[in-house]
């Protein structure tokens, strides 16, 4: 018994940091009486408002469809207006236990605006319907229950269990559709290739004297990679690259799958590829937020720079992929490519 309570006390400062993580905390945006949540992507100019809808189009034609009991689906269209009107239902789980099922039914609208270089997402007119196979269960709006003063502690620094899940899982789906967004956005980005930056490029780092995928795929940055020594730049050159992820595990990656710097949505960011036959390599960076790319030089044992980098997006590459991007890599391989947001 003391084993077992001494357990949970260990897990404890875990289980709360999980219930009370710092977004959850923070007030929620409202508009017009109702809580709106809302953001701003940033897309090149290479992708017209157009191209912008359509793709956006054909991603919510998808992602909403009536399934079972939720109606979800397109409820509005403006081709003229590059407007995109979703009514969301769907189910959000809090827990699935072998005996026990809680979860309540979720009611949204999501609006998408496409403009030039940028796209407007707006999540709002949210609605549950909790325990319903409970003779008919509870209604009620998000403004009824999950707002600030009910789901907060007066200091607001906790939520309230019941209504505090609530809140939780609907920032959680939120998050979901929003990242879900932006990657649909950056495959089209990495499908048609990257504009070119506006100032003139200065020396980037990049390994020779294989090509680099940057040359035929994406825009190089004009900034050079952060180094640990001060060094002219036009002497960086890459003979052996690392990556490190999880608890500090590095694996190496081959010159030629070294994708380059580039810009995505105003962000600097680095690409790379990883052959999907290097498991261990690929199952770190699938389950990793963050990595370092560390660059070395030739019959040196620690990198010349480390680039810290937040993991944006991945994306599967088929070979015949693979093989436009750079006549180095290998045609029979099929890749994943990461892209990291390079961090200050």
């Amino acid at each position: 018994m003391r084993r077992f309570i001494l357990s949970i006390l260990i897990c404890l400062p875990t289980m709360l940091w999980g219930q009370n993580e710092p977004k959850y905390l923070e007030p929620l945006p409202f508009k017009d009486g109702k809580i709106n949540f809302s953001t701003e992507i940033k897309v090149p100019a290479s992708i017209s408002e157009e191209k912008m809808y359509e793709t956006l189009l054909a991603w919510a034609n998808n992602r909403f469809q009536p399934e079972k009991e939720c109606n979800a689906r397109v409820l509005y269209t403006d081709k003229e207006a590059k407007g995109i009107a979703i009514g969301g239902d769907e189910f959000i789980i809090f827990k699935n236990a072998a005996l026990s099922l809680d979860q309540t039914r979720i009611y949204y609208q999501l609006n998408i605006r496409c403009e030039e270089n940028i796209c407007k997402v707006e999540m709002t007119r949210i609605r549950y319907w909790y325990e319903a196979e409970r003779n008919g269960g509870q209604k009620f709006t998000a403004e009824e229950w999950i707002t600030d003063e009910i789901t907060l502690n007066k200091a607001k620094t906790k939520m309230y269990p019941k209504t505090g899940k609530f809140r939780r899982k609907t920032i959680d789906l939120k998050d979901e559709l929003f990242e879900s967004i932006r990657s649909v956005l950056g495959n089209e980005v990495l499908a048609m290739g990257v504009e070119k930056a506006e100032q003139a490029p200065t020396t980037v780092v990049t390994p020779t004297p294989t090509p680099s995928i940057a040359e035929t795929k994406v825009a190089e940055v004009a900034t050079p990679a952060p180094a640990k020594k001060e060094e002219p730049a036009k002497d960086l050159q890459v003979a052996r690259i690392t990556l490190t992820a999880g608890n500090d595990e590095q694996f190496e990656l081959n010159k030629e799958c070294w994708g380059g710097f580039g810009e995505l949505f105003g962000k600097k960011v680095a690409y790379c590829l990883l052959d999907v036959k290097k498991k261990m390599g690929n199952m770190l960076l699938e389950q990793s937020t963050h990595y370092t790319i560390n660059l070395y030089r030739a019959n040196e044992s620690e990198p010349f720079a480390s680039i810290s980098c937040k993991k944006m997006m991945q994306q599967s590459i088929s070979h015949e992929e693979a093989s436009k991007m750079s006549p180095a890599l290998s045609a029979d391989h099929s890749y994943n490519l990461y892209v990291g947001e390079i961090l200050e």
